[in-house]
């Protein structure tokens, strides 16, 4: 009888592990496409007249794992880069507002003279906005309202090619509070006569109502992160089953994508490493599972 017939089909998942605890760090499952390379230059020795080389010998070896992934955990900024990931979860069901904060001049924000606060609009936290408003100056008593993110509706207001959620909002003396019809925002004005500098501006975060935050700040840090990996191939019809362990690759750097219409995707690329405590650069283990 003859050996059944070796084959590969599909990609499963790959997973990376702390190479000193074994503990995985994150895995990815939705799997475009996964390869290993490796190369090993043949350098030959040639001279006189002969009719090709006399001999061969290696080069250095070229190892490259390279995947086309279609999902973007947060272990892949974290992990395989030098991300830094802060969480709040269930903290924000009414949403969020930031104190507002000077950004170019002082007249805007004031106890006083200018914008004193900005909060929710009682009932309308579902309508903030995702991102930061920044508020401009238009003159002595008006300022207009500019988006940078994403509204709750989906509809992005764009005016004169610019994210205006509104203009020439009046800013009223004597702590007036005025609601942003729309925008779940109410801002409210200094004690005193209101006294703005044309072009001051200032800013704040929203976030809308949501049950998880979650937020990767990408610090001045480019180190490269040595991990293992396992590639895992999903068991086949005639019950063969595989894995493939790398026990040491270098990772470094994360991309992402944005594309019309279709998912999105991005490329991995991590160098394989021999790993002198395994001895080995890959262990390729086979089976023909009993069911």
């Amino acid at each position: 009888m003859s050996d059944p017939l070796k084959y590969s089909f599909g990609v499963k998942a790959l997973i990376f592990y702390n190479r000193d605890t074994f503990k995985p760090v994150g895995a990815f499952r939705v799997i475009s496409s996964a390869e290993f390379a490796r190369e090993i230059e043949q350098l030959p020795l040639v001279g006189g007249h002969h009719n090709g080389p006399w001999a061969i010998e290696a080069g250095e070896p070229t190892n490259t794992l390279t995947a086309t992934l279609m999902q973007f955990p947060d272990f892949a900024f974290t992990e395989l880069d030098n991300g830094v990931k802060t969480v709040n979860l269930g903290e924000e069901t009414t949403g969020a507002i930031g104190t507002i904060t000077a950004k170019q001049g002082t007249s805007l924000v004031s106890g006083t003279s200018g914008i004193a606060s900005v909060s929710i609009t009682a009932t309308k936290s579902a309508d903030l906005p995702l991102g930061k408003i920044v508020v401009v100056a238009a003159s002595a008593t008006t300022v207009d309202l500019y988006l940078l993110g994403d509204t709750a509706s989906g509809s992005l207001p764009v005016t004169n090619e610019l994210t205006l959620i509104q203009a020439g909002v009046v800013i009223a003396d004597t702590s007036a509070t005025i609601d942003v019809a729309g925008y779940g925002i109410t801002i409210t004005s200094g004690s005193g006569s209101i006294a703005l500098n044309e072009g001051d501006t200032a800013f704040f975060t929203v976030r809308p109502a949501n049950s998880k935050t979650t937020q990767i700040v990408m610090p001045d840090s480019s180190d490269i992160k040595i991990l293992g990996c396992i590639l895992v191939y999903p068991k086949n019809s005639q019950r063969q089953q595989k894995i493939v362990d790398f026990p040491k690759v270098a990772v470094a750097g994360t991309s992402f994508a944005a594309n019309t219409r279709e998912f999105a995707e991005f490329e991995m690329t991590a160098t394989p490493l021999y790993d002198e405590e395994e001895s080995a650069l890959f262990t390729k283990t086979e089976i023909i599972a009993s069911n």
